[in-house]
């Protein structure tokens, strides 16, 4: 097993709840609409559809005198078939002397022995204590809302009953993203990097290093079962009341429409979620330094570089602790389109 695959294997549970990492969804195919409705007489799911070529938001702009941090605000989800293309994206990238993606660097402390070790402690720490169904680890009433959507969004997964409630519910949400015609995958950001490539750019990225992923497994088996829940109830009512409004956000996030943007569901599913892993210490710590990695590049590029640009997630410019929010306490300047 790779550093590389390892580091995947270990950062799952890490990154689950974040529900728009750059990660691979982790959730197969779902079966074909015919399959789905002979087995549960459920209605149609409406997909997004986008038609053209769109260009997405405008540019946050962090100054520091004359020079300049150009923040593109990436949104997850996003339509699969969305064909993106920004001439201000390229027109920054064409003068840039670095640019900064939303995704990092992670290495993981672990030689080809503790690989397999850390890898069978993750396989343990996947299902529920004794090897139990949610079930009977969910409430009755958060239970049967649980199946209602698993029949609904994932009618052939059942394996979902055997997994813990914070990774059932990042599971859940990927399949109910997958049927409306979204994606979690982060590809603007990926475009960017290729660009910057072809560019001839230099690409710096956060990094992030693991020494105890053992110690840190550990710690995510000590999650509270009732941290947990809390991020499987805002699971389920998101995708009960707001995948309609993931569908608009995915709209307006490609024409630009700042406004509607701003979404306190979105926040509150994720610190909910993010509640539940940052009970550990050592997972609190991984997820400290990784955005003070970030913050350390954009800083550094504020002060000696003429323009920067960075892709963030778009959840990092409106909230109270965010990017934007931490560059202005900082004394620097922040212009949003």
């Amino acid at each position: 097993m790779s550093t590389q695959s390892l580091s995947i294997s270990v950062l799952v549970i890490l990154v689950v709840a974040l529900l728009g990492a750059a990660t691979p969804s982790l959730a197969n195919e779902i079966a074909a609409a015919n399959e789905i409705a002979a087995a549960n007489e459920i209605d149609a799911i409406e997909e997004i559809t986008i038609v053209g070529e769109q260009a997405g938001p405008g540019l946050w702009k962090v100054r520091n005198g004359e020079r300049t941090l150009y923040i593109l605000g990436t949104l997850s989800p996003l339509p699969k078939k969305l064909q993106w293309r920004s001439r201000e994206v390229e027109a920054v990238m064409a003068r840039a002397e670095r640019f900064i993606p939303a995704s990092g660097d992670v290495s993981v402390d672990a030689g080809p022995i503790r690989a397999v070790q850390l890898f069978v402690q993750y396989r343990k720490l996947r299902g529920n204590e004794d090897k139990g169904s949610l079930e009977g680890v969910l409430p009755a009433e958060l239970y049967q809302r649980f199946e209602t959507l698993r029949k609904k969004y994932a009618p052939r997964e059942r394996n979902l009953h055997k997994l813990r409630p914070v990774l059932a519910a990042g599971e859940l949400w990927r399949e109910g993203i997958d049927r409306s015609g979204l994606t979690l995958r982060n590809e603007v950001n990926r475009s960017i990097e290729r660009l910057a490539s072809k560019s001839k750019v230099p690409i710096v990225k956060a990094k992030l290093r693991i020494d105890d992923p053992r110690g840190a497994l550990a710690e995510v088996g000590k999650i509270p079962v009732e941290a947990e829940i809390n991020c499987m109830s805002a699971t389920l009512d998101r995708l009960e009341t707001d995948l309609a409004a993931a569908r608009e956000r995915a709209l307006a996030w490609s024409v630009g429409d700042i406004d509607v943007l701003r979404s306190r569901s979105l926040l509150q599913q994720q610190e909910a979620c993010w509640s539940a892993l940052l009970t550990s210490p050592k997972i609190a710590a991984i997820r400290r330094d990784f955005d003070q990695s970030w913050l350390d590049l954009a800083v550094d590029s504020l002060e000696r570089y003429q323009t920067t640009l960075a892709v963030v997630p778009m959840i990092e410019l409106f909230k109270p602790d965010g990017i934007v929010a931490r560059m202005r306490a900082r004394g620097y300047t922040v212009e949003e389109p």
